[in-house]
Order: structure tokens, then sequence, then C-alpha cells
């Protein structure tokens, strides 16, 4: 008897375990997917946005378990604040993009950006006074948000993004940007990976993208 019980405890741990495992794929899949959306026409090169991709707690801030970004993290929040500070000066549109992640299947796993969580929150350390948020639940800052009505709304025709990671939620705003023909700059300061080889690999492919590199200095 008892150890029929302990077999079906463990057959269905077993099929809890494939059911995460299968979960965990197809959200990776669905999470990296980017985005083609409607190229823009007649847009004024001249009106600009901030993008701020996933500076939150759960990735630089009081929560974040990634070592990669806790230690550039001061470095990259106070060049992104200089670079905020000077976008509102200067009247561009800026947008906080935030993830969250609401699939309770992969919380269990990892519930650093759990909706409702400290980690799904901005960087405390952000100078956040000026701007609108933006909440996504995918790589691509475009899918199921705001941002293609908020940038219309404005007539923005370029955009200047910064946040993490420059392999992931960065790289897949830019590709979905692009499909989308906007004017694209990145700071290189304000951009991080938890690898800074990978960083300097993917600013030059940030170039083939056609993307415009700058330097805060």
């Amino acid at each position: 008897m008892i150890k029929r019980i302990a077999l079906r405890l463990l057959l269905a741990f077993g099929l809890f375990v494939v059911i995460l495992i299968v979960n965990l794929v197809i959200f990776n899949i669905t999470a990296s997917k980017v985005s083609e959306g409607v190229p823009i026409e007649n847009r004024d090169s001249e009106r600009v946005a901030l993008l701020v991709i996933d500076i939150q707690e759960g990735t630089t801030g009081s929560t974040s378990i990634t070592k990669g970004y806790i230690r550039q993290s001061e470095s990259l929040i106070n060049h992104v604040n200089k670079l905020v500070a000077d976008a509102d000066e200067k009247g561009w549109t800026i947008i906080w993009v935030r993830s969250e992640v609401t699939n309770p299947l992969i919380n269990i796993l990892n519930s650093t950006m759990a909706r409702g969580s400290v980690g799904a929150e901005l960087d405390g350390r952000l100078d956040t006074s000026a701007g609108q948020v933006v909440v996504k639940k995918k790589n691509d800052s475009f899918i199921s948000t705001s941002l293609d009505a908020i940038l219309g709304e404005n007539g923005i025709g370029q955009l200047v993004v910064a946040g993490l990671d420059a392999e992931h939620c960065v790289l897949t705003a830019i590709q979905a940007a692009s499909n989308r023909n906007y004017e694209l700059i990145v700071f290189e300061e304000t951009v991080i990976a938890e690898d800074e080889v990978a960083m300097a690999e993917m600013l030059e492919a940030y170039k083939e993208l056609g993307v415009e590199l700058r330097s805060m200095k």
C-alpha cells in the first residue's frame, strides 16, 4: 500500500516536472518572438522617443540575483538618469518599459519578475519623474502593449533605446523598431549585458541592423 502511494506520488511529481519544462520551452519560444508591425511613413526624425527597458528591482535592484547586472547597475543607472534628464530638456517622449511575468508555472521556477512583486517595479534609483510606463509580458516591447499607439500619437520617427539585456529585450526592441522603419540610436554606456564580452559583440550586431552608436562622452 505504501509503495503504491509512493509510486503515485512519484509519477505525479514527474508529470508536474514535465509540464513545467514544456511550459518553460513554450514560454521562451513565444517570449522571443519579434513583431513585424506596420512600417511608419512620413514621420519626423526630429521627433524622438527614449525607451528605457527593464531596469527593475528584479534585474539591477534590490531583488536581483544576476551578479553581472548588479555589478554594472550603478554606472548604468547614472548614465541613464543623465540621458533621461537631457531627453526631458529636449522635449523627447520618455517611455519606461518594464517586464512582469503572469504565468503561474514560470513564477514557480522564478518569481523575481512576477506581477505585483517588488522585482517587477522600476529600479528605485531611476529618476522617473518624467515619462510614462509601458508594461510588457514578452521580450518585444511592442507586443500586446500601448507602445505602437504612443509612438504614433507623438509622431515619433527616431528611437533611442537604453536598458537591458543587450542580447535579449533590447535587441528584440531594436529589431521590432527596425521592422517599423524607425531611425535608431543607442548610447553605449546606457545598455548592458550580463557578460561584457557579449556586450561588445551586440554593439557590432546593432550596427549591422542600422543602429547609430553614440557615446555619452
